[in-house]
């Protein structure tokens, strides 16, 4: 079984709320906010990379034009999960499109994009599974098209070893999920490539993750 796969079962047997990391009404609505802010408007098209059961999804599905919003998440049970919420919500007949994948392939929409979202991603995988999610995006952006990407920040030396308590009751690893990381990792990953990352950093995320952008030049 890949790591991944070992990730997209981590939700199983639960609600499939709570399998998204709970908060439901606090971050879906944080997350369309957070990008109306840096210019989403209902005429873009969103990649939304590990949608899981649209916690978010339902409400960029609601402000986006129908056929704007596109989802991606490795557990088919939690996309089904997603559809019954748009349903739910009257909002089935908004196509929205949703795909099972393991591998970030986004080249399976048939489409480029001009703003990407992964909240909550990057904190459960390791960096060689990032880079390969990184290197789909630079493909899947439109030029000028903008990556948003969330991560636990490594406190302290690089090389350092030990937990780190984050907020909300929340433990993080240097090798083990969830994940924090140094912020110039991920400028060294897309060094040479067409992506610029960025840290904009907090965000007022209630567990203490913080952004980063990844813009096509």
């Amino acid at each position: 079984m890949t790591f991944l796969e070992r990730i997209g079962r981590r939700g199983r047997g639960l609600d499939h709320r709570a399998a998204v990391g709970g908060l439901w009404d606090v971050m879906g609505p944080k997350q369309l906010a957070f990008l109306v802010a840096h210019g989403l408007e209902p005429g873009d098209a969103l990649l939304d990379v590990g949608c899981g059961s649209l916690r978010g999804g339902v409400h960029f599905v609601r402000y986006l034009d129908a056929g704007n919003y596109h989802g991606m998440d490795i557990d088919g049970a939690l996309l089904e999960a997603g559809r019954r919420e748009l349903r739910d919500a009257g909002l089935a007949d908004r196509t929205a499109t949703l795909l099972e994948d393991d591998a970030f392939r986004f080249a399976r929409f048939g489409r480029r994009f001009p703003f990407a979202l992964a909240q909550s991603v990057f904190t459960h995988l390791p960096l060689n599974t990032i880079m390969r999610c990184l290197s789909e995006m630079e493909r899947a952006l439109e030029p000028g098209g903008r990556f948003f990407a969330t991560h636990f920040e490594q406190p302290g030396a690089r090389l350092a070893v030990e937990p780190h308590d984050a907020a909300d009751g929340i433990t993080t690893f240097l090798d083990s999920d969830p994940f924090h990381y140094d912020p110039d990792v991920f400028r060294w990953a897309v060094d040479g490539s067409s992506l610029a990352c960025d840290v904009l950093g907090d965000w007022d995320h209630p567990r203490g993750q913080r952004m980063l952008v990844f813009t096509k030049r």
